[in-house]
């Protein structure tokens, strides 16, 4: 078994990135963090907790989208849960 140089394996990553990008931002957790952040701002509140103990690769990819939208996120020490603000 020969070891693919790095520039290879970082092609593999970035193609396989994406597609799990896609598929976080189209799963039932991406939708229940923007309802969650919706109903905390319909009712005043300007902070969500959000958790999400099955991926943290998804809480990864999230926590990047709303820093992209302009949110501040702290992320838990367990890596599975984000303190969103805005």
């Amino acid at each position: 078994m020969k070891l693919q140089p790095a520039s290879e394996m970082l092609k593999v990553t970035e193609s396989n990135f994406e597609k799990l990008k896609a598929t976080a931002l189209s799963s039932s957790d991406y939708k229940n963090l923007v309802q969650g952040i919706e109903k905390r701002a319909e009712k005043g509140c300007r902070e969500y907790t959000y958790h999400n103990n099955s991926n943290q690769q998804f809480i990864s990819i999230f926590k990047t989208m709303l820093q992209e939208n302009g949110y501040e996120i702290s992320q838990h020490v367990s890596g599975f849960g984000l303190t969103i603000k805005w």
